[in-house]
């Protein structure tokens, strides 16, 4: 339920400041009379929207596939003692469709006052002009759109439940086997989306020199190929972990660590696509707004006449998109250190176990930590380099067509790496530290009984 109120809330801030940034532009004297902003205001719009909504769906399915796992010993207890996969499944779905739809009012309601609340405060203090108060009518079929993807999710998530053996109730493990299930139809798929939305980025950059319209193509395909990383890194994750592995033989907790991750790829895989999420996401606005600014530098300073009075809308347009990529980090973080957090105390069992064979509470917080750093900096390295990718494709095929416009290099502020980075560490420490205090809290008996 909290997952599908942050995706909701997120969905909300995103239109709420599309129009806020549109109602900016109208206000501009140069910009509120040109032909060319008119177009590209619709086509941003339906931009946050699309985004807001992609996040929702992953999230809302990795945090499915998170509680479902946390739950295969309870689900096969239930078959031993007569459920049937069916059963199970409607009541799953039933879960998923309650919380979807408490979840995504909850979120939309709190988004929109918060970012209402936010122009409010900007405009009493001069950084913005009044804008008056929005209610966007997307609020409304985001909310319902967030309940139903939180529900298919479920109702997808809940097919593993009909594979779950019954005697599965007496192992204390969560997770499939490592090469149990087969991942070559997984890869296929997985490098067809990815490369297809490779090309269809190419595509964007070639049709954004005369339409703005690439801009929706460019998103479209961003999403496509990001999907193709999400299905593959249960497999893409583990190569990486395997170089780490084989690097870190000198410490037996960095080792032990990275091996430990190996055991489960699918639930290593889910504790790090959500920070992938939020860098990705962080790193796109920031890139693309860096680059979108870059190359209007250089437009105003070719035709000065054209482009005069333009930096004042600028300058509250970056205040606009700062406050939009700073939400968006926050919530994800959060959905971050919900998955973590949930993922961690489902392992209390096997840490439990450690303590058994002798590993002390100081060593089961450290590996625990170690696990949570090497996710960390592998979701850091691909977010940004996604994030700069998308940022520089959304920048170009939004600007490609307006006047004197010239394809620059994509421009990733400095400021973004140090951001990043603390807000990872931040935000694994957070998701780490909590769970692991308590997975070595009481008895290595008591862990094993849970």
């Amino acid at each position: 339920m909290s997952v599908a109120a942050l995706s909701a809330g997120l969905g909300a801030l995103m239109v709420t400041g599309s129009e806020a940034a549109q109602r900016i532009v109208e206000l501009g004297a140069r910009t509120g009379e040109s032909a060319t902003v008119a177009m590209i205001l619709p086509v941003v719009a339906w931009v946050f929207i699309a985004i807001a909504l992609y996040v929702s769906a992953v999230v809302a399915s990795n945090t499915c596939a998170t509680v479902i796992a946390g739950q295969t010993r309870s689900l096969a207890l239930q078959r031993v003692l007569g459920a049937t996969g069916a059963q199970l499944r409607r009541q799953i779905t039933s879960v998923g469709l309650v919380s979807g739809a408490v979840g995504s009012l909850i979120g939309v309601v709190a988004g929109t006052v918060v970012a209402n609340v936010a122009l409010a405060i900007a405009a009493a203090t001069s950084v913005l002009p009044p804008l008056g108060w929005f209610l966007p009518p997307a609020s409304g079929p985001i909310a319902v759109l967030v309940a139903v993807i939180t529900t298919i999710a479920f109702r997808i998530g809940s097919r593993d439940v009909l594979s779950i053996p019954p005697l599965r109730a007496l192992d204390a493990a969560v997770e499939p086997v490592p090469g149990a299930t087969r991942t070559t139809t997984r890869n296929a798929v997985a490098a067809v989306f990815f490369l297809a939305g490779a090309a269809g980025i190419g595509v964007a950059f070639v049709l954004g020199a005369t339409t703005v319209n690439a801009l929706l193509l460019a998103v479209a395909s961003g999403a496509l190929s990001f999907t193709g990383v999400v299905i593959a890194s249960p497999v893409l994750l583990p190569a990486v972990l395997r170089l780490v592995a084989s690097a870190s033989t000198q410490s037996i907790i960095a080792s032990m660590a990275a091996r430990n991750s190996l055991r489960a790829p699918k639930r290593t895989a889910r504790a790090t696509v959500g920070l992938v999420i939020a860098v990705t996401l962080m790193s796109t606005f920031s890139v693309g707004f860096a680059t979108y600014a870059t190359m209007l530098q250089r437009q105003a300073a070719g035709d000065p006449v054209y482009y005069r009075g333009i930096q004042a809308q600028f300058d509250q347009l970056a205040v606009m998109f700062a406050g939009l990529v700073g939400a968006a980090g926050v919530i994800a973080a959060a959905g971050v250190v919900a998955v973590t957090a949930l993922t961690i105390a489902q392992r209390s069992r096997e840490l439990g176990l450690l303590r058994v064979v002798g590993a002390t509470a100081q060593q089961i917080r450290s590996l625990v930590l170690v696990e949570t750093a090497m996710t960390i900096a592998i979701a850091v390295v691909l977010g940004v380099v996604l994030g700069t990718a998308y940022g520089w494709a959304g920048a170009y095929t939004l600007l490609g067509a307006t006047n004197g416009a010239v394809l620059v290099g994509p421009t990733v502020p400095a400021w973004l790496i140090v951001v990043v980075l603390t807000g990872a560490v931040c935000t694994g420490l957070a998701a780490a530290l909590g769970p692991a205090a308590q997975a070595v809290r009481g008895t290595p008996v008591t862990a094993l009984r849970k």
